[in-house]
């Protein structure tokens, strides 16, 4: 909520009496981060990620002394860290409160600049700022472009969206998305996807046999080690879930059964694999990737492993301390917090990516 918000809530209007009553909207869920990545600490830029793959083929004809000896390899792999910085600096004036239901939690006399240990921090700000910093990690980790651009500059992100929000590293949906590339063959084309207005890009992904034709793809194309690891299941936009969900209903009269795992994160199974539905994907293309006529790719899957999709900080913890304070010379309160984050995919052909 921005003062401008907060401004048009008074007590002479009738809308709250405290700010305990006013009530943060938002349309933002906390989704549990870690179903959707393995989490590596101690990662410091330019360390590599390495791993072993299979040995060569062994077992050959014969049997009997003096047998001939051969050299056999050994895949080994590895990828580099590559890990970037980002910063939370914010303050506040208590005078941005003054004629807002705020002013009412305010300290009085000398004190008053000092928004420390108030309803209005308390109440509003730190939990408006707890989501918020949840909301930077999933745009750092999937969304993150060091590159990114502006739709009017060729790029991708929502004209008046500031490009910095995603130069900290490269997120996982570009580097699929350079997998793919490499790899045509792990990939599935989504068509409705290149549809050129919002509502032909809705309507495509709906037709019949459109999104169970998806999952099917998908599943025939996946290399096959992909079902068999840890955790693995589909994790896919609220849209295609949802015509998942209506194909299989009008084709085959079978309902899927979505459990709620948390709230904004939903489960079901489909030929067997783990379905989930991730809602924060779908919101932040709408907000982040929005030419003003289409959406860029609203309708996407990966079929894969959170064990194959690493974040790396040089800390201890994935979200570093927040340093809060009030400034008495210049009455102003400040936060800041800093970190560094990295993301990496681990076997490039354990994956097959739908878009």
């Amino acid at each position: 909520m921005n003062f401008d918000q907060l401004s048009s809530l008074t007590p002479d209007n009738g809308a709250i009496q405290t700010l305990k009553d006013l009530l943060i909207a938002t349309n933002f869920i906390d989704e549990d981060l870690e179903r959707f990545f393995t989490l590596r600490q101690n990662v410091h830029n330019g360390d590599k990620l390495g791993w072993v793959g299979d040995m060569e083929d062994v077992g050959w004809a014969g049997s009997g002394c003096n047998p001939t000896y051969k050299d056999v390899a050994t895949k080994f792999a590895e990828k580099e860290w590559k890990i970037g910085d980002w910063q939370i600096p914010l303050k506040w004036c208590y005078t941005d409160l003054i004629n807002t239901i705020a002013e009412y939690c305010l300290k009085t006399g000398t004190e008053i600049g000092d928004l420390s240990s108030t309803d209005y921090m308390d109440d509003i700000v730190y939990p408006a700022l707890d989501l918020a910093v949840k909301h930077m990690m999933w745009r750092f980790i999937w969304f993150g472009d060091t590159e990114a651009k502006n739709t009017g500059s060729s790029g991708q992100i929502t004209d008046g969206v500031n490009i910095e929000l995603f130069k900290t590293n490269d997120g996982f949906w570009k580097q699929l998305f350079a997998v793919c590339t490499e790899n045509e063959g792990q990939k599935t084309t989504i068509a409705a996807n290149s549809e050129t207005t919002y509502a032909s890009q809705k309507s495509k992904i709906r037709e019949a046999g459109v999104a169970i034709g998806i999952f099917e793809d998908m599943f025939d194309n996946a290399d096959s080690r992909i079902a068999a690891l840890d955790g693995a299941g589909v994790f896919a936009t609220k849209s295609l879930c949802d015509a998942l969900t209506k194909d299989l209903k009008r084709e085959y009269k079978l309902i899927l059964t979505w459990e709620q795992v948390f709230k904004g994160l939903d489960v079901t199974e489909f030929d067997g694999r783990m379905i989930y539905r991730v809602s924060i994907w779908d919101r932040f293309i709408e907000k982040y990737q929005n030419n003003g006529t289409k959406l860029n790719l609203p309708h996407r899957a990966v079929f894969g492993s959170p064990k194959q999709l690493f974040v790396g900080t040089p800390a201890n913890n994935r979200i570093s301390d927040l340093d809060i304070w009030s400034e008495r010379k210049e009455r102003v309160n400040y936060l800041y917090s800093t970190g560094k984050l990295g993301c990496l995919i681990g076997e490039d052909n354990l994956f097959q990516v739908a878009y």
